[in-house]
């Protein structure tokens, strides 16, 4: 099994309960559910769907939601939480079991910065998003946060301090367990999936921190492109 699923399996259960009650993917999923309001009856992979919490809001706002991931323990996880929906183990980075033109909407959120390489992923998608169809994908801000927070002596947030932006970066991180973080600049995803053939239709940075931060600073880089016929 691949190293990077493997991490994934022994992190879903940690990874879960911190999903659960993190304010920042409680943000998430209110501003997923307000942006995606409108997939009634659209079909939807939610591609790398984690333990399911977004097939489940994809689902209750109307859509006929598939979800894959390639941990099996997340699927598990997915299926333990939300049993009426469909889900199935998939790994992304290799060739997808879906027809071509399948999905109307290929929503990806928080998953290409998990794994290395992305193209082959992005022409997945390409391949079974229905013309005129929509690819949403979001990932933590790259320009940010990797970024230092600087404070005074009075332990008040003052900046952050950015380093290592442009140069691509793997590295192991600790949170959930041992899984890995690919960094990599803004121009490289956007090329990356401009190059498969998708056409960039909004950017979104919407501000996720509270005062005890900097309410200006992103935390998350959310994209959404569409392919022309």
């Amino acid at each position: 099994m691949d190293k990077n699923i493997q991490a994934w399996n022994d992190a879903a259960r940690s990874y879960s309960a911190f999903e659960d009650t993190s304010c920042h993917s409680l943000f998430c999923r209110a501003f997923i559910s307000k942006h995606f309001s409108d997939v009634d009856k659209l079909n939807v992979l939610d591609a790398g769907c984690g333990n399911g919490e977004y097939t489940h809001i994809l689902s209750q706002n109307g859509g006929i939601v598939t979800g894959c991931d390639a941990s099996a323990e997340m699927i598990k996880i997915a299926k333990e939480k939300y049993p009426l929906y469909n889900y199935e183990e998939v790994n992304i980075m290799g060739a997808m079991p879906y027809e071509n033109n399948a999905f109307d909407i290929v929503f990806c959120h928080l998953v290409l910065m998990d794994i290395d390489p992305i193209d082959n992923a992005i022409s997945e998608f390409y391949r079974i998003t229905k013309n005129n169809g929509r690819l949403f994908f979001s990932i933590v801000h790259p320009a940010f946060y990797r970024a230092e927070w600087e404070k005074n002596e009075q332990d008040i947030v003052l900046s952050k301090k950015v380093f290592d932006y442009i140069t691509p970066i793997a590295e192991q991180q600790m949170f959930w367990g041992a899984t890995m973080h690919y960094h990599r600049p803004i121009s490289y995803y956007l090329n990356t999936v401009a190059k498969a053939g998708f056409t960039l239709k909004e950017i979104l940075e919407p501000k996720v921190y509270g005062d005890d931060k900097i309410p200006d600073i992103p935390l998350y880089l959310f994209v959404e492109f569409q392919k022309d016929k």
